[in-house]
């Protein structure tokens, strides 16, 4: 690859390494002098890459080798002289327990996996031969003497080692779950993620895999209370061994600058598309309006955005019906993924709540969202009570509509008059989807391109609900208005 076009390339990213390197340090200064070494490492591999397609899976193969070397370039240069009398590997631990090291000795054994812990607390701690916590442990006389061999020497380096835990150990990640179950929900599944551990473990390992002791140091919390929230990902399949005591998570995780990227990306490209269809929707109000339901006089810009969700929604299920054939058969089960960014109410591509069904009484639900671009004043959700208590003196012509109010059947009128536009929204789902598998090419990991497909074609209506409303404003076929009433959708009978 051109020196000149991967120097581009690395400008367009040079934000997401340096998150990247700030989430694997304690500092920022730290995470400068990194992202600095991925940076020159990247430029230096340029002549090794002949595929343009294949930068962005270097970059992290790249990130994750230089953090490694960090690493060790950071204990070397903290590693202090040991004591003389340490020096004899056969009596160092003793030695050591005799010591003010002490409690820099628990800290290392806090940090050792199990069978390596349970060795050295048998035989230094409890007194037992080598032959008896062969016994007790179920192992052979000669692998305890290994573990024991191994044990002082990691013992040996991690004394004289200023340790320095990551930033995730007094500042964890903030992870959110979601699960979409394919049938019956499996609460201990649903409720693994209600304590910060487990998804603390899963951001960690996500670009990089990490062994326990590596997480220990990470997280700030000893092995021996990360093994079994580690067994139980790996039992959930969120989590994989791979060889030489390593983890990496199984899924995907919805970062804040992927989902800044995305909709950076989307306004680029699909301002004009969305115009277009509720320009053509606009046409369509006179034929709707004939159906005579309360609120069909409302103002051709009020109706559209009372119908923007109904209408892609149906759009995005229409994608999803297509997409049913095409995602691959073989992950199967329910649909999990991560998320680590949390967007205000007004963030102007967000949408903090929407349903297509939300029960109200008397036999109506409603269809609504509330679009982060709108004022507060004119989202559905704040006027969402009022227009309850004002439901059925609308029906009996007492008072105005709010939203829209369609009677038994004529929701699915709507179908039939916004044929073209629902079928518009699904041909623009199909070029988001598109969009956002190019987008998480760059922040996703390689492990997680088997099950990518999948839950992206599920979570994107999740997050283009508010993207889409921005659109529509930005496009001119949608304002934001002046006065306080009610958007974003409408209610309908049910029974």
């Amino acid at each position: 690859m051109e020196q000149e076009k991967i120097s581009a390339l690395v400008e367009e990213n040079m934000k997401t390494i340096f998150a990247y390197a700030l989430s694997r340090v304690s500092h920022r200064e730290d995470a400068e002098d990194l992202a600095g070494d991925i940076i020159l490492a990247i430029l230096k591999s340029a002549p090794r890459i002949r595929d343009d397609n294949a930068f962005f899976g270097y970059i992290w193969a790249i990130a994750a080798n230089t953090y490694k070397k960090y690493l060790y370039k950071k204990g070397r240069i903290r590693c202090e002289e040991l004591d003389e009398g340490a020096a004899d590997e056969k009596d160092f631990v003793q030695d050591i327990l005799q010591t003010e090291q002490f409690s820099a000795l628990r800290r290392e054994l806090a940090l050792l996996s199990r069978e390596y812990r349970e060795c050295t607390v048998a035989y230094y701690f409890e007194g037992l031969s080598c032959g008896e916590t062969a016994a007790r442990l179920h192992l052979s006389l000669e692998m305890v003497k290994y573990y024991l061999f191994k044990t002082r020497k990691l013992l040996k380096e991690g004394i004289g080692m200023e340790r320095e835990f990551g930033t995730k150990s007094y500042q964890p990640a903030k992870f959110e779950f979601t699960v979409i179950f394919q049938g019956a929900a499996n609460m201990e599944y649903q409720r693994l993620f209600d304590r910060k551990l487990p998804g603390n473990i899963l951001v960690s390992t996500y670009h990089t895999p990490m062994t326990i002791r590596q997480l220990a140091i990470e997280l700030g919390v000893a092995s021996v209370y990360l093994e079994d929230e580690i067994a139980l990902l790996e039992r959930y399949g969120l989590l994989t061994a791979l060889t030489g005591g390593r983890y990496q998570a199984r899924l995907v995780i919805f970062t804040e600058e992927y989902m800044e990227e995305f909709f950076r990306t989307a306004e680029k490209s699909y301002v004009p598309v969305v115009g277009d269809i509720l320009r053509s929707g606009a046409e369509k109000l006179p034929e709707l309006r004939k159906l005579g339901f309360p609120g069909a006089d409302m103002e051709d810009g009020r109706l559209l955005w009372n119908l923007l969700f109904w209408m892609m929604n149906e759009g995005c299920r229409l994608f999803r019906d297509r997409r049913k054939k095409a995602d691959r058969e073989d992950v199967g089960g329910d649909i999990c993924y991560g998320s680590t960014f949390a967007f205000q109410e007004d963030h102007p591509c967000w949408s903090s709540a929407f349903a297509g069904y939300c029960g109200l009484h008397s036999g109506y639900a409603a269809c609504y969202a509330d679009y982060g671009i709108l004022p507060a004043k004119n989202r559905y959700s704040s006027h969402g009570d009022e227009i309850a208590r004002s439901l059925e003196a609308v029906l009996e012509g007492k008072a105005g509509a709010m939203v829209p109010v369609l009677a038994q059947g004529q929701k699915e009128r709507l179908t039939a008059v916004f044929r073209e536009e629902i079928a518009s929204f699904a041909g623009l789902y199909e070029s988001l989807y598109d969009c956002g598998l190019a987008v998480m090419g760059v922040h996703a990991p390689k492990n997680v391109g088997q099950i990518l497909e999948p839950v992206m074609s599920k979570v994107l209506l999740f997050h283009t609900v508010g993207l889409i409303g921005s659109l529509a404003v930005r496009s001119g076929a949608l304002a934001v208005p002046e006065d306080n009433g009610p958007l974003g959708g409408f209610v309908y009978r049910i029974s």
